[in-house]
């Protein structure tokens, strides 16, 4: 039987944390719980949702019997395990593989890519911040920061939310304390509150805008940059390459 490794009699977390999908309601555990929910918490919020949901649930015959969805649970995340090539992350227990291997559907490796690459940028824009605020270097010039934030506030890229729309807990736990490392610092914009969260780079604009470029310049990637260019007149791109 192959299962996810134990830690302490506890599921392990794999690459981009534990998952589920339920197709039939477009439910995806990333969206309601984040990247790297506990086993217990992710079969829980499963169970909820088939409850939430007692005409799907009849016609695909879901159960709602905790061991089941456990083992439902486990058995998603070992295909995901053994089709990305993880296999350190998982444990042969006795006997015959009872989850054989099958490849993940086009839809569920694509998203699963998409995370992956949704937390490579949110983490890059996060180290490229804190280089930064460790550094003790000041801001650009309030100038060039207005100038700035001027660009980002007509950009439809500029986007809406609270932190928590747009990040996990542990991401917006760790922006919230960069700001208010900032605001300690007396650091602003006239514009800061109408900046938002960047769609392309996923990083908060009110810090982004004081950040100096050479900061910037290493944890920045031609993906994102292409991304950066379906804004408007972005002064990121404008900078990078003047």
């Amino acid at each position: 039987m192959i299962r996810l490794k134990r830690v302490g009699g506890q599921v392990q977390q794999v690459p981009n944390g534990l998952r589920y999908r339920i197709p039939e309601i477009n439910w995806d555990s990333t969206r309601v719980l984040g990247l790297h929910p506990s086993f217990d918490t992710l079969v829980g919020a499963v169970i909820s949702a088939r409850q939430a949901n007692p005409h799907h649930a009849a016609e695909q015959k879901w159960s709602f019997d905790r061991a089941a969805v456990a083992e439902e649970v486990e058995a998603f995340n070992v295909r995901i395990c053994q089709s990305m090539g993880w296999t350190n992350f998982l444990a042969e227990i006795g006997g015959s593989a009872s989850v054989p291997f099958q490849p993940l559907s086009p839809q569920d490796a694509s998203l699963l890519q998409n995370a992956a690459a949704k937390a490579k940028k949110l983490w890059a824009g996060i180290n490229t911040l804190n280089a930064w605020l460790d550094s003790g270097e000041p801001p650009v010039p309030q100038e060039q920061a207005e100038k700035r934030a001027a660009t980002c506030v007509a950009c439809p890229l500029n986007g809406s939310g609270d932190l928590t729309s747009w990040f996990t807990a542990p991401a917006a736990n760790s922006i919230k304390r960069q700001l208010e490392r900032m605001q300690q610092r007396n650091i602003s914009t006239s514009l800061d509150d109408k900046l938002g969260v960047c769609s392309a780079c996923l990083c908060p604009l009110r810090l982004k805008t004081q950040t100096p470029i050479k900061f910037i310049r290493p944890n920045i990637s031609n993906e994102v940059i292409t991304e950066l260019n379906k804004g408007k007149n972005c002064w990121l791109v404008a900078e990078l390459t003047s």
